[in-house]
């Protein structure tokens, strides 16, 4: 570890991250999804994340120009403040108004994941990037399902009223320890420059064969994030902290099969084989359409999330190397990446709702 870090402070810094804030929004995104289920209908929940990833995907082209304008530091501390005003705001306002909180929600996220991204591939030895990213994903996931469960938790002990204030606290702690730990501008060696919207949209033509497989997996991950769990909750009829456990198992074993292809792509070099095998993994989803019964359920939803956790990093590793700026590959696939998730649940939605 000690040779494959070069600098701690970054490396740190995003792994502290990625699960504290996904273990808060573990707690809190759940309930919200139910709580728009029940008072509007199963195509507002697509709104959500329509909302959500099309502010991501814009504010994560920005993160790349304030990354070099702004200290990490500066940047994260903007960000996880702004996702802590989107929690106090799902607590006084009603679930009409969570389509357009979730617009806020998505751009401090656009401006926060990219960023930590940034610092751990700042932080690693350039030829472990991809391994360390999928390391990053990994752990962030599995602290999100820690999260769903830990949110049925309170849900029984202390009631659902008490679960977006349990968010919230878990954010300012980390705030206020993000803004002491994280690095500025020096640790991270990068320089001022005139990088704008023009250049990182431009170096698009160095991933240029990797944009299919963004849109597909960005807009089954969208399917996962909101929309899946409603269809779930409306399919199988369980209750919340029943839901959440269901979902969390379901993600923990789709997380522990996708390092075995993450292995075979990583120590064996089959990335061809990787590829394609995952790709038929995401595309599982479509069986969600068809089938009822819990287990046929599980299993179709494990085989997604195998899918999406595998090719996600390695999809993001790849792009960091190709492009001019790690950063801006980075940037490039979380955006790509996130207008994909926004449309398709919308999409499929909008569908369900006409038909």
């Amino acid at each position: 570890m000690s040779r494959r870090v070069v600098d701690s402070r970054s490396f740190y810094s995003a792994m502290m991250s990625v699960v504290v804030v996904m273990v808060a929004s573990g707690i809190v995104v759940p309930h919200i999804d139910l709580e728009v289920l029940r008072e509007l209908g199963l195509f507002w929940v697509s709104s959500l994340t329509l909302g959500f990833m099309l502010a991501r995907s814009y504010s994560s082209l920005l993160h790349a120009r304030l990354y070099g304008s702004l200290t990490p530091k500066l940047t994260g501390v903007l960000a996880l403040g702004l996702l802590v005003v989107c929690y106090v705001l799902y607590t006084v306002l009603p679930p009409i108004a969570y389509p357009l909180i979730s617009v806020l929600d998505g751009f401090s996220s656009g401006l926060f994941w990219p960023l930590m991204q940034s610092l751990l591939v700042h932080g690693v030895d350039r030829r472990w990037r991809s391994r360390a990213l999928s390391i990053y994903f990994l752990v962030g996931n599995l602290a999100r399902y820690a999260g769903y469960q830990i949110g049925s938790v309170i849900y029984v002990y202390l009631g659902p009223d008490r679960i977006v204030y349990s968010g919230i606290l878990v954010l300012i702690s980390h705030l206020a320890l993000y803004s002491v730990v994280s690095p500025g501008r020096v640790a991270v060696q990068v320089k001022k420059t005139g990088y704008g919207f023009r250049e990182i949209v431009g170096e698009i033509r160095y991933v240029r064969s990797l944009v299919p497989l963004f849109f597909i997996v960005g807009g089954v991950n969208g399917l996962l994030k909101d929309y899946l769990f409603a269809y779930v909750k409306l399919i199988t009829g369980y209750d919340e902290p029943t839901l959440r456990t269901f979902w969390s198992i379901v993600g923990y074993v789709g997380l522990g099969l996708s390092v075995l292809t993450s292995h075979l792509h990583e120590a064996l070099g089959k990335t061809r084989l990787v590829l394609m095998t995952s790709t038929v993994f995401t595309l599982s989803v479509t069986a969600l359409a068809f089938v009822r019964n819990p287990i046929l359920v599980y299993t179709a939803l494990s085989l997604t999330i195998i899918g999406v956790r595998t090719m996600r990093p390695m999809l993001r590793g790849v792009a960091s190397n190709l492009t001019r700026r790690p950063e801006t590959g980075i940037a490039l696939a979380n955006s790509l990446s996130n207008m994909a998730a926004g449309l398709m649940p919308f999409i499929i939605g909008l569908v369900g709702l006409v038909v």
